[in-house]
C-alpha cells in the first residue's frame, strides 16, 4: 500500500498555476457565468498540464530542488511589485518622451552590473524587472553579472555598476541585507 501513496503525484505544483492562470483569466474575460467560468477553469488547468514539462526544460536557474528554497519575504515582495509598477510607469513616460522628441536624443549604451545576489532566483528576478522597465533590456547574464542595454545616460545611470536601487530592493526581496 505504501507504493501506490509514494507513486501519486502532487497536485500543488498543477494546481497553483493553472489557479493564477484562471484567476487572470477571470479578470481579463468578465465572464461570470456557470458557462463560462468552466470553460476558463478547464482551459486554465489544460494549459497547465500541456505546458509543465517546460518548467524543467533546460536551461534551468538552478536544480530544481532549490527553486523552494527561496528565502523569500511576501511583504518586501509585494512592496517590491508596487515600487517596479510605479518604475514601469515612469520608465514609459520617459521612453515617449525621448521617441517624440523632434532631435530623437537617443544615446543607447552597455551596462555591466556586479551581482553580489543572494539567490539565483533573486538574479532572475532582478534581470526579468530590469527587461520589464522600458528604455533597458537585460542583454546577458552570468556568474559575475549581467550586462543590460540602455537607452540613454539617465537610465544607465540609474542602474549604475551594482543594478541600483532595483537591485537593493531584489536583495530585500530575497532577505539580503540592502547596501
Amino acid at each position: 500500500m505504501a507504493g501506490k501513496s509514494d507513486q501519486r503525484r502532487p497536485v500543488l505544483p498543477v494546481a497553483v498555476p493553472a489557479g493564477l492562470l484562471f484567476g487572470f483569466w477571470v479578470a481579463l474575460s468578465g465572464k461570470l457565468d456557470a458557462f463560462h467560468l468552466s470553460l476558463g477553469l478547464i482551459t486554465a488547468v489544460a494549459v497547465t498540464l500541456a505546458t509543465r514539462r517546460l518548467y524543467r526544460a533546460p536551461p534551468q536557474p538552478m536544480p530544481e530542488n532549490e527553486f523552494a528554497r527561496a528565502p523569500l519575504r511576501w511583504r518586501h515582495f509585494l512592496i517590491y511589485s508596487v515600487w517596479l509598477v510605479w518604475q514601469i510607469f515612469r520608465s514609459a513616460i520617459q521612453v515617449a518622451k525621448l521617441v517624440l522628441h523632434p532631435r530623437l536624443p537617443i544615446a543607447p549604451r552597455m551596462v555591466r552590473i556586479a551581482d553580489d545576489l543572494p539567490h539565483p532566483i533573486a538574479r532572475l528576478t532582478l534581470a526579468h524587472s530590469i527587461t520589464l522597465t522600458p528604455g533597458t533590456v537585460t542583454v546577458d547574464c552570468d556568474d559575475e553579472g549581467m550586462v543590460v542595454h540602455a537607452i540613454d545616460p539617465e537610465a544607465a545611470a540609474a542602474l549604475g555598476g551594482d543594478g541600483g536601487p532595483m537591485a537593493g530592493r531584489v536583495r530585500a526581496v530575497f532577505g539580503a541585507r540592502t547596501r
